[in-house]
Order: C-alpha cells, then sequence, then structure tokens
C-alpha cells in the first residue's frame, strides 16, 4: 500500500479526497491528514511518505513553501487546487499531476491510474525545480519537463527546434537529440503555443525562433535551424506569413 499524507487547509476538502480513497482501500494507507505547513514538514520527516496530496494555499502560505523547505523529496505529489490557470500551466511543463477542486470522481480516477503506472522513478528534485522555476515566469528560464521511459528529462524550451506528430505520440527534436513521448502534439500545441511555437501543418509545431528561412510555394515550406526542411499546410499559410513579418 502507498503511505500517504494530505496536505490542505479546508477540512471539508480533506474529507473528498478521504471519501473518494476508500474506494482504494487496497491501494493507499493515509498515515497523516496535516492543515498547515508545519504540520506538513513535521509529518513528512517523522512518516516518510510515498506519496503527497498537496494544496496549492495553504492559509497564508504556499504548496511551494513546503516543498522548498524539504532537503531531499523522495515521494510523489499530486497537486490540488481550486485555481489558477497559470499554476496549472506550470504542472503540466513539469509533467506534475493536479486535481481542480471540487475534485471530480472521473478526474481522480485517472489520476490515480496514472500514478500506478508511473510510481516507482527517480528525479523528483529536479523536476521540483523545474517546477519552481516555471512558477517564476521568466520565459528565458523556462524548461518542460519530458516523461521517459526511465524517469524524467528536462528540456529548455528554447532549445526545442520542432515537435512532429506520429498517431497519438510526438517526436520532440532538439539541436542534439530526438525524443519520443506518447502524448499526442495537441498537447504540445496547447502547452506551447504562448512560448514562440506555431503549428504550421497537423504534424508539425515549430519554434519560430529555430526558423532560418521561408521557401515559397503552394503552401511553402520552413528551414529550421538543424536544416530540417518541413512544409507549411496551405490553410495556415496565410497566418503563418503574418506572424512571420509580425
Amino acid at each position: 500500500m502507498i503511505k500517504t499524507i494530505i496536505i490542505d487547509d479546508e477540512q471539508h476538502c480533506i474529507g473528498r479526497l478521504l471519501n473518494l480513497i476508500k474506494t482504494y482501500n487496497d491501494t493507499f494507507n493515509v498515515v497523516a491528514t496535516c492543515q498547515t505547513v508545519e504540520e506538513a514538514l513535521l509529518a513528512t520527516e517523522n512518516l516518510q511518505p510515498e506519496l503527497v496530496f498537496l494544496d496549492i494555499m495553504i492559509h497564508d502560505k504556499t504548496g511551494f513553501n513546503y516543498l522548498e523547505q524539504l532537503d531531499t523529496i523522495n515521494f510523489k505529489i499530486i497537486f490540488t487546487t481550486a485555481f489558477s490557470n497559470y499554476a496549472i500551466k506550470a504542472f503540466k511543463f513539469s509533467a506534475f499531476d493536479y486535481l481542480l477542486k471540487p475534485i471530480d470522481t472521473n478526474d481522480f480516477k485517472d489520476c490515480i491510474m496514472r500514478l500506478k503506472q508511473n510510481m516507482h522513478y527517480s528525479g523528483l528534485d529536479i523536476q521540483i525545480k523545474s517546477l519552481l522555476n516555471n512558477l517564476q515566469k521568466d520565459e528565458k528560464k523556462k524548461t518542460i519537463t519530458i516523461p521517459t521511459s526511465t524517469g524524467f528529462e528536462i528540456l529548455e524550451i528554447n532549445n526545442i527546434i520542432h515537435c512532429k506528430a506520429d498517431s497519438s505520440y510526438t517526436y520532440i527534436y532538439t539541436k542534439d537529440n530526438e525524443i519520443l513521448i506518447s502524448k499526442p502534439l495537441k498537447f504540445y500545441d496547447d502547452l506551447l503555443s504562448e512560448n514562440n511555437f506555431y503549428r504550421i501543418h497537423n504534424s508539425h509545431l515549430i519554434n519560430i525562433s529555430h526558423v532560418k528561412k521561408y521557401n515559397k510555394g503552394k503552401g511553402g515550406s520552413v528551414t529550421m535551424s538543424n536544416n530540417t526542411t518541413i512544409d507549411v499546410s496551405t490553410r495556415r499559410k496565410e497566418a503563418f506569413i503574418k506572424l512571420l513579418t509580425n
């Protein structure tokens, strides 16, 4: 069973999680519930959890204050939050699971399914650093955490040249590497569209910063910094050229 701590400053939210967890009696062992950061730090040190459900706002502090005070992080984290869009995007960038309040039963079920598939891996400290970095809203430093078969790989977004769809998978290309991810291209399109990325084709998402040349044609094509040539779809050509020229 997974040794679990729930950290939330609202008792009714703790109660909601406990009720959902009851459905998985053979999976979770809830060893503590905490309503302050101080309680959570003490419980974490004494009980050594394997999983923490972590609220974002905890009275006048945050779940991030709790994480920053830990010497090591060797447990899985599922964030719980009633807001904010920016924090949620940071979770996605850093490959963390989260649950929106009020927590939906089906969302919880899906989250637990993902948890069981990825319970054991290393690199949590790196993943946390990536998350805290992404929460600083500094685009130049922003990174994205890519799940791999052995854990996670942290990529600087500016180093991603382009992404290519392969059915429900995505290839991510950097200057030195090619990574296959078990997520559809739409996931990365939604995530990276505000970071100077543009979907020039159903199968291709490119980093505008890495475009070396636009080649004329029906839809045309672009030559990227790694010398890859990628077609631009006819219906996206006008908007893409407008984006380039602006």
